[in-house]
């Protein structure tokens, strides 16, 4: 019976939170490598036509690789950029979209 419960607890607990994007709510994205220009990396390029120039990208376990298409969950913060192509952010969640 405890063994059953515990299969019980299981479903009710991780199912839920397996979605399909590794990043609750996160929003469809790519990499675009724009090391060529001056003060340029890696940027993140949203689907809707947003260009985010990310400040902690270095944190996660990803390896960015332009034209690799990603799910990103990020918010505003404060701060400047030589590259001056986007919107500055931290990152919040980054996974690999398939």
């Amino acid at each position: 019976m405890k063994t059953f419960l515990s299969v019980i607890a299981i479903i009710i607990f991780v199912l839920p939170s397996c979605q399909k994007d590794g990043c609750n709510n996160g929003v469809k994205a790519e990499f675009k490598d724009l090391t060529g220009l001056d003060g340029c990396g890696f940027v993140i390029d949203l689907n809707e036509g947003k260009r985010l120039e990310p400040t902690n990208l270095s944190e996660f376990n990803i390896t960015p690789e332009n034209g690799k298409k990603i799910w990103v969950k990020y918010h505003e913060t404060e701060g400047g950029s030589i590259c001056m192509s986007g919107e500055i952010v931290e990152i919040d969640c980054i996974s690999i979209r398939k």
